[in-house]
């Protein structure tokens, strides 16, 4: 497993075993199904979370990947020749920092310490709350405090795959979608419950995105939205996110790292439809890359590997399935397997998202 693999494993990973209190199905070439037991992290093994950029010229990045992923854990290293951004967990920041600095020039770093910022948290849930009418709990979305002065909303439905989000820092979750798009006032509500002039909206579909700008222009704060047309893609653009910078260099981050995802969606047609060369009867299965139609069909695994098999996953390095509330665990580790035997050097992770409409949202990247 290369070192951008690690990192992004490692996230997953902690997300849904610190969230869901479940087991996390996550799944690496020859280890198909492999489980994770939860286990709760000991005080002490929490260490500096360490980010930078390296800037130069001719940059080795796997090079520096993979010096850096024996340095630390939860490692993400990716950028090109030119520029490098890196994240990092480690107990020795000085030796990561030090190795980097001889390979380009440093900007962007933080240096946090994870055990004080655990303490602070266990600090947080002991304080005693005051009491919310239920009134007020039906018809505000919960709001977790922002880590900086720029806020995250993000439009999501799905149990596990709001989890997802709410571990990489959205502090308020609007539920919505597909056949259920919030409305410009849902998403008012949510930018000015935020104690944060400054907000990033991620839509997360492409029929959402206008309401989110419509939203924007009226609320009264500095409102970006990153016009996420998918999930994976709101995904890639929250771990882009970094909480010191401002607002304008964080919206064009998770921009870019958005448009590197592709995006393979798998649904029930609810109507009969010709398109794209394709003759679809509603209640079948069809597949969609990258929101376009390119696959039709009565069984579900077969358009699957068919749409899969069109994006071409072997020019990617990491695969990640998430799995909808109409597919069991088994149906999905088939899926998984058929991936790893065809693409044994493809990282290939499977997260239970719980969408409803969606059988698979698969991320390749």
């Amino acid at each position: 497993m290369d070192a951008g693999g690690q990192g992004y494993y490692v996230l997953l990973q902690g997300i849904l075993r610190h969230l869901k209190g479940q087991p996390t199905v996550i799944t690496s070439p020859g280890k198909a199904g492999a489980r994770l037991d939860q286990q709760s992290p000991q005080e002490n093994e929490y260490g500096y979370d360490i980010q930078f950029l390296i800037q130069g010229q001719g940059l080795p990045l796997e090079e520096i990947r993979e010096a850096i992923a024996a340095m630390g854990d939860s490692v993400l290293v990716v950028g090109d020749t030119e520029t490098i951004k890196v994240h990092v967990h480690s107990d020795n920041p000085g030796k990561i920092i030090g190795y980097a600095t001889s390979k380009g020039t440093l900007s962007d770093v933080v240096v946090d310490n994870m055990q004080e910022q655990y303490q602070e948290f266990l600090g947080k849930q002991a304080r005693p709350k005051a009491p919310t009418h239920p009134s007020a709990l039906a018809k505000a979305p919960a709001v977790a405090a922002p880590l900086g002065d720029v806020g995250l909303v993000g439009v999501v439905n799905g149990d596990g795959l709001r989890r997802v989000f709410e571990s990489l820092g959205t502090s308020v979750i609007v539920q919505g979608g597909q056949t259920m798009n919030p409305s410009i006032e849902e998403l008012l509500q949510a930018i000015s419950g935020l104690p944060t002039d400054k907000v990033i909206l991620l839509p997360n579909n492409s029929n959402v995105i206008l309401t989110a700008q419509q939203a924007q222009r009226i609320s009264d704060k500095q409102v970006v939205v990153v016009p996420t047309q998918t999930i994976p893609q709101g995904i890639s653009a929250l771990l882009a996110f970094n909480y010191q910078a401002d607002l304008k260099t964080n919206a064009d981050l998770m921009e870019r790292a958005a448009a590197q995802i592709q995006t393979v969606e798998i649904t029930r047609a609810v109507r009969s439809v010709q398109i794209n060369g394709l003759h679809v009867q509603k209640g079948q299965f069809i597949g969609l890359l990258n929101g376009e139609l390119v696959e039709a069909g009565s069984e579900l695994e077969q358009v699957t590997r068919a749409v899969l098999e069109r994006m071409d996953i072997a020019r990617y390095e990491i695969i990640t399935v998430y799995w909808g509330d109409s597919v069991t665990e088994e149906q999905a580790q088939s899926l998984v397997a058929w991936i790893t035997q065809r693409h044994p050097d493809q990282e290939v992770e499977l997260v239970e998202g719980k969408q409803p409409h969606y059988h698979y949202i698969i991320s390749a990247e």
